[in-house]
C-alpha cells in the first residue's frame, strides 16, 4: 500500500488584468492612430471637395468665356454724335477682386436668357459684378441698341440676369498702341471700338485662403479696324469725307457688323 501523499501547497494565482499606468498607454496609443486616421480621412474629403469645386468653376469659367468672346465678335457700331453704340469700361473700385464693367452693342444671343425678345436682334448687353443676392457674382443686363444706357434700365424694365455665382471678379484692359502695352485705364474712345481687349475672370473658391482661379484671354474685335476712320484728324482730300463715306460723297453712314467689310 502506497503511502498517503500530501497535496502540494497552491501556487500563487497568476496576475489578470490590466494597470492603470498600462490602460493610459494604450489609450495614447488608440487616440494618436484614430488622430492620424481622421486626419486622413479629412485631407481626402478636402481634397476630393476642392477638386469637384475647381472642376466646377472651371466650367462657369470657360462658359462665361467663350459667350464673351462670342459677343465681342459679333460687336456692332454706327458712328453717331449720340454715341449710340458706344463701346464703354467702368473700372470697378474696392480692395477685393476686380468688378470692372464693360458695354457694348452686338447681335450675338450670348448672356441672354431664353425668353428674352432682344435675343435675336441688336442690342447692347452689359456685364458687371454685383452683390445683388447675398454675394458677389457675374451679371448681365440687355436693352435696346438705340435706348439711352442711363435710362433703359427703368424705361425698359431690364432686370439683371445672373450668369455665374462663382465668377466673382472681372477685369478688362484695353491694349494702348502708341505705348505698345495693356492699359487698365477707362477706355476714352467711347464713339470707337477697341481693336483688343483682355479680358480675365476670376473664380472664387468658398475657402477664403484657396487662390481664385484666373482665366485671361485677349480678344481681337473683328469691327474695329473698319471704324478707324472716325478716329482719324481730317486730312487733305478727305475736308468733305462723311463718316462711312468717301471724299465728297454724303451717303448713308455706315454699319459694321462682326467684322466684315462696312455696307452702305
Amino acid at each position: 500500500m502506497k503511502p498517503e501523499t500530501k497535496n502540494p501547497k497552491p501556487k500563487a494565482l497568476l496576475r489578470s488584468g490590466f494597470t492603470l499606468l498600462e490602460l493610459m498607454v494604450a489609450m495614447v496609443i488608440m487616440t494618436i492612430a484614430m488622430s492620424i486616421a481622421f486626419e486622413a480621412f479629412s485631407g481626402t474629403i478636402r481634397g476630393w471637395k476642392r477638386g469637384t469645386e475647381v472642376v466646377d468653376g472651371i466650367k462657369h469659367g470657360d462658359f462665361a468665356m467663350t459667350q464673351l468672346a462670342n459677343a465681342l465678335d459679333s460687336t456692332i457700331y454706327f458712328f453717331n454724335p449720340r454715341k449710340s453704340y458706344a463701346f464703354k469700361i467702368e473700372k470697378g473700385t474696392g480692395t477685393g477682386l476686380p468688378n470692372d464693367t464693360i458695354s457694348f452693342v452686338t447681335a450675338s444671343g450670348a448672356f441672354m436668357p431664353d425668353s428674352s425678345p432682344l435675343r435675336y436682334g441688336p442690342h447692347r448687353i452689359k456685364l458687371f459684378i454685383d452683390d445683388l443676392d447675398g454675394g458677389p457674382a457675374l451679371y448681365s443686363i440687355a436693352f435696346p441698341a438705340i435706348a439711352d444706357e442711363e435710362e433703359a434700365e427703368d424705361e425698359y424694365d431690364a432686370k439683371p440676369h445672373l450668369i455665374s455665382r462663382v465668377v466673382q471678379g472681372l477685369e478688362i484692359e484695353i491694349y494702348d498702341e502708341e505705348l505698345e502695352d495693356w492699359s487698365s485705364d477707362e477706355w476714352d474712345k467711347e464713339n470707337s471700338v477697341p481693336e483688343r481687349v483682355k479680358v480675365s475672370l476670376f473664380v472664387a473658391s468658398e475657402d477664403e485662403d484657396e487662390e481664385p482661379i484666373v482665366f485671361t484671354r485677349v480678344i481681337e474685335i473683328p469691327v474695329a479696324p473698319s471704324v478707324k476712320l472716325h478716329l482719324a484728324g481730317p486730312s487733305k482730300g478727305a475736308q468733305n469725307r462723311t463718316p462711312g463715306g468717301a471724299a465728297g460723297a454724303n451717303p448713308a453712314p455706315s454699319v459694321s457688323v462682326g467684322g466684315g467689310t462696312p455696307r452702305r
